[in-house]
């Protein structure tokens, strides 16, 4: 099997098209569908075999052909695209098919209540039937893969709503006790949900690269913190991420691309040109957001795919296209600097903990996680998210977050990298026997004693801490998540003090509008470092996570600075700038240390998700970068504007003029 490289500038074009839409491509003209991609700089786009209504864009004799359609859509796009080398996987909606449901109720999903998943039979509301993939209905798929193949010239499948879900039809049952799979436990309903779904996606990633072995071939909906169970049956990831929803926000795409960009896969993020989600007709993104997501994307190491609808009557939207023409035309310049450039880190992030089984189409991490992961983008350092399968040898630092309790594959793993010489951060309750209140590895600088006995504790800094920066060493900072009561062991190296509050809040005894103050002091470190292992007794990220309190963020960087000395790149830069290293050793270009950053403007508003739709200078930031030999020149892509720069032993730096949403500086 040849897997070809994704390309860098990618559209998603949705066509969820119901049978109340008249003349559906009676408008399609080949040449000017194409000639609007080409004059957006777009070199991939997917189009749509079968969509959500279940219904086909093409002359099928397996599925249905929309109702009103003029002409086959998907044959003339394939046709007009290829003429002008624009790549174009085909979309074919999975486990969400209306017209299917109708047809063959046996193959909708049932959920734990006995209703089928569906929308309610009067709603109006957004929602979908969802089909159960080990039925009849995936010979169904399979079917059309193979029609779809032998009509035209495919460059690759892309697979949609393939996200694991328990099934409790009567069809389903029997097969959870045909395989002895007990019905009335949870987990184990949903560990069979996903071996159905692994045994899905094997049969037909074999079935789409026996029609066509260089095929690309990707399963959307998969993209959580178990990611790396369906990556064998996919040629790529991709990160669909459109921040401005409820669903995704800001936060999520730099979360899981630092996990995506670890199975040695090409990946690339996909975001939306819509104000709102998918199918919002009428919502445009200015230009600057389109810089500054795409920006992310890139800075990550993804490639960009950005999502369109297409209007029924088959006609790209001129504005849409002409706002992502000015976003690709800046891509296509910086492809030299992005083609074979792999981002660094320090630090491995390790998301151990159990799945979440509540948003299987999303996924999100545990909470220690997520807030570690928004301290060290905050922070400017560089990190990846892996799992417990990752080779942790190539990072100097493993964080091993709150509530992480290892099988032993695992402890072996991060007993060897502590004994090879590499450094631990372990959060809370990270690798604590439950039942033994003892670590799983040695070398931990602590005894456990006890759960602290208030919700709030109280942080004191010492100077430690509190040197050089906003925190006071004279006062007392709410730790409002439980934290831990720990004492050091001898030789390690005590820092801040835990204190409980006078007393918890309950019914009977309460104060005030919050919490109880401060008490007496627990006899405890709030944190303790030996040469190789930091100890959080107070869980910084999950506490981060939940109360976004800035003086955890400032205690975090106090205690890296210590634990970390010499990272790869040092930033002097607000938070809200993210930082990204790169480094670009090929056949076609000299050796390049290229640094990404991207500045989020925010604006305030009464919405949940901001939108960041100016972008303006931002000054005065700096940067040092650990470089092997003194550089022969810095400056700015794609321009090649000359940047001034002081080499300081092993590091580069720089003082960069002021930046937009999305600058990339080359070390060469």
């Amino acid at each position: 099997m040849i897997t070809p490289k994704l390309r860098f500038r990618q559209v998603h074009l949705d066509f969820h098209t119901s049978e109340w839409c008249k003349d559906v491509g009676a408008q399609f003209d080949g040449d000017a569908f194409a000639q609007t991609l080409v004059d957006a700089h777009v070199d991939s786009i997917n189009i749509f075999a079968k969509c959500h209504h279940g219904y086909s864009y093409y002359p099928t004799t397996v599925g249905t052909a929309h109702p009103h359609l003029k002409t086959d859509l998907l044959g003339g796009q394939i046709e007009a695209l290829h003429r002008r080398d624009i790549r174009c996987p085909v979309y074919i909606s999975i486990m969400w098919d209306e017209l299917a449901s109708v047809q063959h109720p046996e193959w909708v999903m049932v959920d734990k209540n006995g209703r089928m998943i569906n929308r309610a039979p009067l709603s109006n509301e957004w929602g979908w039937a969802t089909m159960d993939v080990s039925s009849g209905y995936a010979d169904y798929v399979m079917a059309q893969v193979e029609e779809v193949n032998r009509l035209y010239e495919v460059d690759g499948f892309w697979f949609d709503i393939c996200f694991a879900l328990p099934n409790y039809s009567p069809w389903a049952k029997a097969q959870m006790r045909a395989e002895q799979v007990n019905v009335e436990d949870a987990a184990a309903v949903w560990d069979f949900a996903r071996t159905k779904q692994t045994r899905f996606f094997d049969k037909l990633t074999r079935h789409v690269h026996q029609l066509r072995p260089e095929a690309l071939v990707f399963y959307n909906g998969t993209m959580h913190p178990d990611m790396g169970r369906i990556a064998p049956y996919i040629t790529h990831l991709e990160v669909e991420s459109l921040p401005t929803t409820g669903q995704w926000g800001y936060l999520h795409y730099p979360l899981a691309a630092r996990q995506a960009r670890t199975y040695g896969k090409d990946f690339l993020g996909m975001n939306g040109r819509f104000h709102m989600s998918w199918g919002d007709f009428g919502g445009l993104k200015t230009t600057d957001q389109f810089e500054y997501e795409c920006g992310t994307m890139l800075a990550a190491g993804g490639k960009i795919s950005i999502g369109d609808q297409l209007h029924p009557s088959g006609i790209l939207d001129a504005a849409v296209y002409r706002t992502i023409g000015t976003t690709f035309a800046r891509v296509q310049a910086l492809e030299p600097y992005l083609d074979g450039a792999v981002p660094t880190a320090d630090i491995a992030l390790l998301a151990v903990t159990p799945l979440h089984i509540d948003n299987p189409g999303i996924g999100s991490y545990a909470a220690d996680v997520e807030g570690a992961a928004q301290m060290l983008l905050e922070l400017h350092y560089q990190f990846d998210i892996v799992d417990a399968d990752a080779d942790l040898t190539r990072y100097p630092t493993v964080i091993v977050p709150d509530g992480a309790f290892a099988a032993p594959a695992l402890i072996a793993r991060l007993d060897a990298f502590r004994r090879g010489g590499g450094r631990l951060i372990l959060s809370g309750t990270a690798l604590l026997d439950p039942d033994t209140h003892t670590f799983q590895i040695e070398g931990v600088p602590v005894r456990y004693r006890q759960p602290a006995p208030t919700v709030p504790s109280y942080i004191r800094p010492d100077a430690a801490l509190s040197d050089g920066s906003a925190l006071a060493d004279d006062y007392d900072y709410a730790f409002y998540t439980p934290a831990h009561v720990v004492e050091a062991v001898e030789g390690a190296v005590a820092l801040g003090s835990l204190k409980r509050a006078l007393f918890n809040r309950t019914w009977e005894h309460f104060m005030g509008h919050q919490h109880a103050p401060v008490g007496d002091a627990l006899d405890a470190p709030a944190f303790v470092c030996s040469e190789q292992i930091l100890y959080l007794a107070a869980p910084l990220f999950s506490g981060y996570r939940a109360q976004d309190y800035w003086a955890y963020r400032q205690m975090a960087a106090a205690l890296l600075a210590r634990f970390l000395p010499a990272p790869l790149i040092e930033v002097s830069a607000p938070g809200w700038v993210e930082c990204a290293l790169h480094r670009q050793k090929t056949a076609a270009t000299p050796d390049r240390a290229i640094v990404h950053l991207v500045a989020y403007h925010p604006r305030r508003t009464f919405q949940p998700i901001q939108h960041v739709d100016q972008a303006w200078h931002t000054s005065d930031i700096q940067v040092r970068v650990q470089v092997a030999a003194p550089p022969q020149r810095v400056y700015l892509a794609p321009d090649g504007v000359d940047v001034p720069f002081t080499v300081e032993g092993d590091r580069v730096a720089v003082h960069l003029p002021p930046i937009g949403a999305h600058t990339v500086l080359v070390i060469e």
